[in-house]
């Protein structure tokens, strides 16, 4: 066995709404060897991984994977079983998975859940490999050090707690939300609506909060002259200012860094000279400025405060250790490490206890050390601090708290100037009102953890992440620009073109992406095919965009799935055979099933455009949740005639070509089709398709018709509007027809455009790709030979897996065995030079239809005609 190729499919994609692991696996020999076949495998299988019994396969009980073990399957679908038990045993929430046959043999397509890449990917790796073991006969073995790596690769690589809980709420407030980088920076919303996160901080924090908070010192003295209660204080640079400070000030003392965080190096209840002599040892070599203050006996709290209001608040409580009357206090460490909610840092909900310089010397002030042996029962506090960070534990307290204190935290985080900030008070009773006799704010924190309000040891847990979601937007329409995803066979780049054009109309600036570039208002940002998701998100990332109009092709979808989770509206121009047999879309339903993904992530309040002249899309509307607007290039069409029963909303030609408009009743004349330039005097069927799923889709974001009317009119099929599709240009009395039409469906579209354009012949200049079916390219080949006086066949240079001259040969020898003299054809393998044949063997008269790879050479061929022409006539 043998994995050929990997996927990632980060958003909605064929299988799932959710991110699928997509793995191209060759069975080799395993193909003639299902599991039954394989001696003693099933049952070494099942006692390796007992938990395997609670799958249910497609059966939709439990053990139902154990019998299919049995009686028989293939290792593909063994391998997927395994890949989500082994990430579900390792802590990691996981459940679907979809093995898919391919017609190539032995060639298996697997597919499965995965919340971390690295893990996700191991895991398959991981099953290969104890499948070979089996097979070697190695058992019995443990599975459990595979366990134990996906879960180490899983939390060394997934956000930290506190980004989790923010992208987890933006996901369930449906807010658009995608990690940048692989460190902790979130972008919430998309476009010109979008902001920023770190960790807490977000992009409305102020970076002079953040700095005064960070300074203690600064922070105490703003909320000082606030009126807010602190502990009395001083700032010492050596020893010897430290021992002065504390004479001030009086013991008990508290000693901790000026810019300390996460309760680093953080010493308290210093009671005399004596501890405080010790408690600076431990901090040798003094590295930065002190700070020493009173010193408050009570419990340690912290309170979350989001946009000024408090949110939620724990009562922290240091690690603890009991002794068993024979293990050392770094063995009960270690031991009490082991617990599988702690973590390093701040990866699980309660981080390990340190053994560090500063635990050693808080274990000395009790004359300990991490070599005590602790009497059976005897309970000890083993760090000196309750901070998370350093081991500390949370309770709950948020309904607890009295509205004096409530009130304290809210003004220290408005004093400070933070949006998110961790207020840090210390008091006897958090249930009393407050007294600056018995409690103080010990410190206000930028970027405060919400790990412990997310996971408290007792009582409820706070949606701290959600609070800090809903700060930043009020809903979805808040954060997120309008996506206009635009899918289907052919006609979605007009389509694409034509949405932007309308919705500029209304001033906004559109980005968009099709299968020549991508596009920020009226400058182009990137070339080459962008209809794919990292395109788009090119788009959605940029801080200028409003609306996005996104081409939305089938290969971007296969190769990561959508670059969003949902569109405001989706257009569906057509389905039709195309790309076959890829990437494990082999039959036509597959394909629609793949197109059908636009319709199911129409938002709720979106609009949902289907060409009601195909009757695979009509299907889509029952499979959308958003507001069908149907189109179609009559009114006699039964399903619009049903709309209009229903008083829905359509788009359509009538009788007399005039583009109607029928909403909720009311019938609004549009324009006629003939003015319109983009329907080539009406003959551009297909164009005229694109128009109507164009203005519907304009219209339902607000743009009014008279705009929308104004904006039709000035959209012309020249290369500025409309690149490469259906350019028109006539040199020499010969007209020159450009288009990229590069399937069946397109291509008779086009032959019905040009039907109308008077000629003596018409000259086509045609290639098919080679991961097209055979069938396929036979296929074009008989569509142009029966339209074409003269066929001159070139090749795409990219091959895409043919041979040399495979694909022209298929297609000339289609052109001669069906229509023989009755078309002249031949090979002209180089693009440039095919057009040039074209071009030699044309007269005044004739139209030259070129069907480019590249449109490039379409137009500096078409260039150098134009130049040759205009010399001509200067010499004479």
């Amino acid at each position: 066995m043998k994995i050929k190729r990997v996927r990632y499919l980060q958003g909605p994609n064929y299988f799932s709404y959710k991110p699928t692991m997509w793995i191209e696996l060759d069975l080799e020999e395993f193909e003639y060897q299902p599991s039954n076949e394989i001696p003693g495998f099933p049952e070494t299988l099942e006692r390796l991984i007992p938990s395997l019994k609670s799958h249910t396969c497609s059966r939709g009980y439990e053990g139902a994977f154990i019998e299919r073990l049995h009686e028989g399957t293939w290792m593909g679908h063994i391998l997927e079983h395994m890949a989500l038990e082994l990430q579900h045993l390792a802590g990691i929430n996981v459940k679907h998975g979809k093995t898919l046959t391919s017609d190539n043999k032995g060639i298996y397509y697997v597919t499965f859940d995965y919340k971390e890449k690295t893990s996700g990917l191991y895991s398959f790796e991981a099953a290969m490999e104890i499948v070979q073991r089996i097979l070697n006969d190695e058992a019995p073995f443990s599975v459990q050090p595979y366990i134990d790596k996906v879960s180490a690769l899983y939390y060394e690589n997934k956000l930290g707690p506190s980004t989790e809980a923010i992208y987890t709420a933006a996901q369930e407030e449906k807010i658009p939300v995608e990690r940048i980088g692989r460190q902790s920076l979130l972008r919430l919303g998309t476009g010109s609506k979008q902001k920023h996160v770190q960790a807490t901080i977000t992009s409305q924090t102020s970076h002079l909060a953040v700095e005064n908070a960070c300074d203690k010192q600064a922070a105490k003295q703003i909320l000082q002259a606030a009126g807010l209660p602190v502990p009395t204080g001083e700032t010492a640079a050596s020893r010897e200012e430290v021992f002065t400070a504390a004479d001030r000030i009086g013991y008990p003392l508290v000693l901790k860094p000026l810019h300390g965080r996460q309760g680093k190096g953080v010493i308290t209840n210093i009671k005399n000279k004596e501890e405080l002599f010790n408690a600076l040892y431990c901090l040798e070599p003094l590295q930065e400025t002190l700070i020493i203050e009173r010193f408050y006996d009570g419990s340690d709290y912290r309170l979350l405060v989001v946009d000024n209001k408090l949110v939620a608040a724990s009562l922290r409580t240091a690690p603890f250790l009991i002794g068993n009357g024979k293990d050392t206090i770094e063995k009960l460490i270690e031991a009490e490490n082991e617990n599988p909610l702690r973590g390093s840092g701040h990866e699980k909900p309660i981080t390990k206890i340190p053994m560090n310089q500063t635990v050693k010397c808080f274990l000395e002030s009790q004359d300990l050390s991490f070599h005590t042996v602790l009497e059976k029962g005897q309970i000890i506090q083993a760090v000196g601090s309750a901070n998370l960070s350093t081991g500390g534990q949370a309770i709950d307290v948020t309904d607890e708290v009295h509205p004096s204190i409530r009130e304290i935290a809210e003004t220290a985080a408005e004093a400070i100037g933070l949006d998110v900030a961790g207020v840090d008070l210390i008091c006897r009773d958090i249930t009393k009102p407050f007294s600056s006799e018995t409690a103080a704010i010990l410190e206000i924190n930028a970027a405060p953890g919400i790990r412990m309000h997310l996971h408290p040891s007792k009582g409820k847990r706070r949606e701290a992440g959600k609070a800090i979601v809903q700060y930043l937007f009020k809903d979805r329409k808040e954060a997120a620009i309008p996506i206009i995803s635009v899918t289907g066979t052919n006609g979605k780049t007009t389509t694409t073109r034509l949405v932007k054009h309308l919705l500029e109309g209304s001033g906004s600036i559109v980005g968009m992406t099709n299968s020549d570039g991508v596009y920020i208002g009226d400058k182009q940002i990137d070339s080459g095919d962008c209809s794919g998701p990292i395109s788009a998100r090119k788009v959605l990332s940029s801080p200028k965009t409003d609306f996005a109009v996104l081409e939305t092709a089938r290969g971007g979808i296969l190769r990561e799935g959508l670059a969003f989770r949902y569109c405001d509206v989706g257009i569906v121009t057509n389905v039709s055979e195309d790309h076959l047999g890829l990437d494990g879309i082999e039959t036509f339903q597959q394909l629609v099933k793949l197109k059908r993904l636009i319709p199911e992530v129409v938002a709720e309040d979106g609009f949902c455009v289907l060409n009601a002249d195909d009757e695979e899309t009509v299907k889509m509307a029952s499979h959308t949740a958003g507001t069908v607007i149907y189109t179609s290039l009559t009114e006699m069409n039964p399903v619009i005639r049903n709309a209009i029963g229903n008083k829905g909303t359509v788009w359509y030609v009538n009788g007399d070509g005039m583009i109607i408009l029928h909403d909720k009743g009311v019938h609004h004349p549009f324009l006629p089709v003939m003015d319109i330039p983009i329907t080539i005097e009406g003959t551009a069927r297909h164009n005229i398709s694109n128009l109507l799923q164009a203005l519907a889709a304009s219209h339902s974001q607000g743009v009014s018709l008279e705009i929308l009317k104004e904006r039709a009119l000035t959209f012309k099929p020249d290369a500025a509007h409309s690149r490469g599709r259906f350019n028109r240009t006539n040199i020499q009395g010969r007209e020159i027809i450009v288009d990229y039409a590069h399937n069946q469906a397109g291509l008779k579209a086009i032959f019905e455009a040009v039907e109308h354009i008077p000629r003596q012949r018409t000259i086509t200049v045609i290639s098919s790709a080679g991961d097209r079916q055979d069938k396929a390219i036979i296929e074009m080949s008989r569509i142009a030979s029966s339209n074409s006086d003269t066929l001159v066949i070139k090749e795409d240079k990219d091959l895409r897996g043919r041979e040399t001259g495979e694909v022209p040969a298929i297609m000339l020898k289609e052109a001669q065995a069906y229509y023989g003299d009755s078309v002249s054809s031949s090979i002209v393998l180089d693009e440039s030079e095919a057009y040039q044949s074209a071009w030699e063997q044309s007269k005044e008269g004739d139209l030259l239809l070129f069907l480019y790879e590249s449109f490039q050479a379409a137009e500096d061929f078409i260039n150098a005609i134009q130049d040759s022409k205009l010399l001509s006539d200067a010499a004479e």
